[in-house]
């Protein structure tokens, strides 16, 4: 099979749908031709262009000029359509990551001039909290009619294609590398608990509430031994800096290259996500690899993974209290049962290796792209 993946960002600019086509073509490309385009937008570039090829050993990647709308992503420049229609079309199939207003109601307009199948991969959704995503959707309904199939990574996503009518939709969740990301005990001598956020430093990945929450664990809980430990990068950069300037117990790392994460998540105790919107976080998985609990936002694709009161605690968006608790409530009972933490380790990372690892996952992706490819859609 010829599979074209099209995502509206530069691969340089990583984010959890960069990672996952990375991983996914890295390893298709094994038995299948497998293609990746991009446009050169990056609000902050991660990876120089020769750490990103070191991923893409056989993997075609093109990154075209683009313009950036007020809102939305950042759209192809249209002196290149015809180039990439002529890339598009090589492929049995295109994959392309949505929603990524106004990308999607582009696809509507040329949907005429598509020889290859298109398939939707919801990676996210719109957010009905967000005027103009909520004003965006009737188009986006409309839009989504010229794609053949789609491909979504959570329960909620999937029901709603199907109450809205859509046909060959498919689950498949997001999936990790169990044999990198690796179940380590923390040492029994170790000062503190150590608190971790990985993730694009924005306001729909909770860094506004990730903030609040370090200050009521400081100043109303006032709790001993507990750090924070914030790795990555994005808008809300300078607002992070600012509190770990303020708080000794706040260790902001910046970006960091893929290849040392599996050391951070390794040297926590606990892994805290207060998105307000996710597909399926691969940093959520990774994290639960190693063993971590997790404190979550109580949001589709959190949810699916995370089993309340056993493999963490899920929160309602924007909850600080009930955040900063369920951090005190893991920290006491990491202080003060240090064996039943390290089982509730275990038990965790036995979970994400029965239902998560990449292999059982890429099986799955592959026999949805050969039914796209070679048996008759509804």
């Amino acid at each position: 099979m010829r599979i074209c993946f099209f995502v509206p960002r530069s691969l340089t600019a990583g984010g959890g749908a960069v990672n996952w086509i990375t991983r996914v073509s890295q390893s298709l490309v094994k038995r299948h031709e497998i293609s990746i385009v991009g446009l050169s937008y990056a609000e902050t570039e991660r990876l120089h262009f020769s750490e990103l090829f070191l991923f893409l050993d056989k993997i075609s990647y093109e990154e075209f000029p683009c313009i950036k709308p007020p809102r939305g992503v950042a759209l192809p420049n249209p002196l290149y359509i015809d180039h990439l229609l002529s890339l598009f079309n090589f492929s049995d199939l295109l994959y392309i990551v949505l929603p990524s207003p106004p990308i999607e109601v582009l696809f509507h307009l040329l949907k005429k001039c598509f020889k290859s199948r298109l398939i939707a991969g919801f990676h996210s959704f719109l957010r009905s909290d967000i005027l103009l995503q909520k004003l965006y959707m009737p188009i986006f309904k409309k839009s989504l009619k010229v794609f053949d199939a789609y491909h979504v990574l959570n329960r909620e996503t999937y029901m709603w294609l199907q109450k809205t009518g859509f046909k060959n939709v498919f689950h498949i969740p997001n999936g990790v590398d169990t044999k990198t990301f690796q179940l380590c005990r923390n040492p029994s001598d170790s000062q503190f608990f150590n608190t971790l956020f990985t993730g694009r430093l924005t306001e729909d990945k909770g860094v506004d509430s990730l903030m609040e929450i370090i200050q009521y664990v400081n100043e109303k809980l006032k709790l001993k031994n507990i750090k924070f430990t914030i790795a990555g990068s994005g808008p809300l950069k300078d607002k992070v800096k600012a509190v770990a300037q303020k708080y000794k117990n706040v260790d902001y790392l910046g970006f960091v290259n893929p290849e040392v994460m599996p050391k951070i998540y390794r040297s926590a105790n606990l892994f805290l996500i207060p998105s307000k919107m996710e597909g399926m976080p691969l940093s959520l998985l990774e994290a639960q690899s190693c063993g971590l609990p997790v404190v979550g936002s109580n949001i589709p694709g959190i949810s699916d993974v995370v089993i309340n009161g056993k493999t963490g605690c899920l929160v309602n968006v924007g909850d600080v209290k009930g955040f900063a608790e369920a951090v005190k409530k893991y920290y006491e009972l990491w202080r003060d049962s240090p064996e039943e933490y390290y089982n509730m380790n275990k038990a965790i990372r036995e979970h994400i290796v029965r239902n998560y690892d990449w292999n059982i996952i890429i099986d799955r992706l592959e026999e949805m792209f050969k039914s796209l490819c070679f048996k008759r859609l509804l």
